[in-house]
């Protein structure tokens, strides 16, 4: 596994190809956790809806497996997407599944699009009260059903109301000075619908840390993968336009299996993104000290 630093580089050197200007409009920034629902606000968003809720656990009747259940309101529609664990679709597969909220059917037709180890759908708002009132998103397949937990819905839901009716505090007017002050680069916005850089960076640690979580013999939980992969579902949708792009830069460049000696560095990785988010991670990285050089060490096993 490459180091947060080794990631930020890697970043930094396909990024200009995918994303000719730089700019940090479209950061996410944390708003309010309640009753484990975490809420976040899109920086710069304009629209009414700019905020989304997410709740990560883990099931421990399936071997504690990976769960998370995001969702956002986007005008008159509601935006649902679930993880889990045990899931591997195809990139944009098209999945036909009936919805029902604990034991009540929503009769709405809908297509679940899947991606790896999520689904997510556009719904009608209508199906807020039912949301408001249910325990269990269930997704009934021809084998099984897959449910979801959601608890404190109703909490989660009213923190997401109280972010997207809060105003965007205005910028701080500079204080007048005698002297003026040296000219800054000005950040071009990027092209429309085109993440920004961190998140892009965010994503692609996220990438690599899914990688060696599934592929490596490390220790972890079932919460530490479910707090992983509902950040990577929240940061998944924006991505979508360049997320090819992302998956065969990592594939090209390569992901190690921590040996013993990097063990403590991944585990200490994992929970920065999971505790942090997108936007605090890479400002986190920005700004850690560069590690003094080192004899060089047997090469990790390589995937």
């Amino acid at each position: 596994m490459r180091t947060l630093p080794a990631l930020a580089a890697l970043t930094a050197g396909f990024l200009p190809g995918l994303v000719s200007q730089t700019t940090f409009a479209a950061e996410r920034q944390p708003f309010e956790v309640v009753k484990e629902w975490e809420v976040e606000r899109t920086i710069g968003d304009t629209s009414a809806n700019p905020c989304l809720m997410t709740y990560a656990y883990e099931d421990k009747e399936d071997n504690n497996a990976a769960n998370a259940v995001v969702f956002a309101l986007q005008g008159s529609s509601a935006v649902l997407v679930l993880v889990y664990q045990g899931w591997d679709f195809e990139k944009e597969e098209q999945v036909k599944v009936p919805l029902f909220l604990d034991k009540k059917p929503i009769k709405v037709k809908t297509t679940w699009i899947g991606d790896g180890k999520t689904l997510r759908t556009q719904l009608p708002d209508s199906v807020v009260p039912d949301l408001l009132a249910a325990k269990t998103v269930i997704l009934r397949f021809e084998d099984s059903d897959a449910d979801f937990r959601i608890p404190n819905f109703a909490a989660g839901y009213e923190a997401l109301r109280r972010c997207d009716a809060t105003p965007v505090k205005p910028a701080a007017a500079p204080q007048a000075t005698t002297q003026p002050a040296p000219a800054q680069p000005t950040a071009t916005p990027a092209p429309a619908g085109m993440p920004s850089q961190r998140r892009i960076a965010a994503y692609v640690i996220g990438l690599s840390v899914q990688r060696v979580l599934r592929e490596c013999d490390i220790p972890s939980t079932g919460k530490d993968r479910a707090g992983v992969d509902a950040r990577m579902a929240a940061l998944q949708p924006e991505m979508a336009p360049i997320e090819a792009q992302l998956k065969s830069e990592i594939q090209k460049n390569g992901t190690h299996c921590p040996g013993p000696d990097k063990q403590a560095e991944f585990q200490a990785a994992m929970r920065k993104m999971i505790d942090l988010g997108p936007d605090e991670l890479v400002a986190d990285l920005e700004k850690a000290p560069a590690s003094p050089p080192t004899a060089p060490a047997a090469p990790d096993s390589k995937l």
